[in-house]
């Protein structure tokens, strides 16, 4: 039976090159993939995996980080990673796109300690919304391996940056300028307190849409989703004699709980408050009223950081006489979704 070294010899090119050709990787001219291809076919060669591995020196094997959310959904915390759709589509499209480059992906949880991962031979990492805490696992991997993150690395590596992210400074000001369209003058803002780079773009978003329109910020950060705090925080909302009339929250979770409080408030959603999420959901759809959200196409996310980071990883070969990639960060486009929370007119409600 034909091996990696005789189509090689064969075709009059490096088994690494064959390698690129057989695996879909690498830059490799159209008349030598071709020639590698037809010799590989008329040879019989079937490639051998972990033969491959030895001569690439790659282990086909990438590694994703999943954040720790603090909390858990049963003592009214934070919607856990694994509950999470959001991050269950940005899982599903990274493997989706790591199975299409013929890598395995292997799904890790924040915290987890760098030493336990090196017997793996990783040939890459994907830390999804960075909060800090990752920093020595992410200076110490990027060291030796390329790593790409979705959302902005809170605290920076001394490495290029490779960043998959949404606009969120942008969707922010959409929602705040669809609830100014709909007839309300005092939106406010309720986000979760985890120290993660969307937060950021979005208190910082609305905080400059305030003062570009002469309306005073209220900026109201929860701990978890428990009634306790959401209704602390309806509380506040509604409080004074220019009380809230609309809300942006952070999360699908913290839309639903704040929707909770104003039906046991007997508040209005949204004759007295409109809702909008920065984060869509399935179970917004079939909330009552449904919620107007964000979607941030996080499978895209999911599949455009594999794609950099096997690029990157393809950059590295010996035989690649591309320059290495400079640091950069790709914005996934967001879309806006209304829905009956925020939206007065019957006939647009279901848009």
């Amino acid at each position: 039976m034909a091996n990696i070294k005789d189509v090689a010899r064969e075709a009059d090119v490096s088994m690494t090159t064959v390698s690129h050709v057989l695996n879909g990787r690498g830059r490799v001219a159209d008349k030598t993939r071709k020639r590698v291809l037809e010799v590989a076919e008329r040879l019989g060669y079937i490639a051998n995996p972990h033969a491959q591995q030895l001569v690439t020196r790659r282990s086909r094997i990438l590694v994703i980080q999943m954040p720790d959310l603090d909390g858990d959904a049963g003592s009214g915390g934070l919607v856990p990673t694994s509950e999470s759709e959001y991050f269950l589509e940005l899982i599903n499209g990274a493997a989706a796109a790591a199975a299409a480059a013929r890598y395995a992906l292997i799904v890790t949880s924040a915290g987890v300690d760098p030493s336990s991962l090196g017997g793996f031979g990783l040939d890459g990492m994907i830390i999804v919304d960075p909060k800090g805490s990752e920093q020595a696992l992410q200076s110490s991997f990027a060291a030796k391996y390329p790593v790409v993150t979705t959302g902005e690395p809170v605290v920076a590596a001394g490495a290029p940056s490779f960043v998959i992210d949404n606009d969120h400074a942008k969707a922010t000001r959409e929602v705040l300028n669809h609830f100014v369209a709909q007839g309300c003058s005092r939106p406010a803002l309720i986000v979760d307190t985890s120290s993660r780079s969307f937060i950021r773009d979005i208190v910082d978003a609305y905080g400059q849409w305030c003062t570009e329109h002469d309306v005073p910020p209220a900026v109201f950060a929860v701990s978890d989703m428990s009634p306790t705090e959401m209704d602390r925080a309806l509380d506040s909302l509604r409080a004074g004699p220019l009380p809230a009339d609309a809300v942006y929250t952070s999360s699908d979770g913290c839309a639903i709980a704040l929707l909770n409080a104003a039906r046991a408030a007997h508040v209005s959603v949204p004759g007295d408050l409109a809702l909008a999420s920065a984060v869509d959901s399935t179970i917004l759809r079939v909330t009552n009223p449904p919620v107007t959200s964000v979607h941030l196409h996080p499978r895209d996310m999911g599949a455009q950081a594999v794609q950099i980071l096997t690029e990157l990883i393809a950059r590295e070969e010996p035989d690649c006489d591309l320059p290495p990639m400079e640091g950069t960060r790709l914005l996934i486009p967001t879309r806006l979704i209304l829905r009956a929370s925020s939206v007065t007119e019957p006939e647009l409600a279901q848009t």
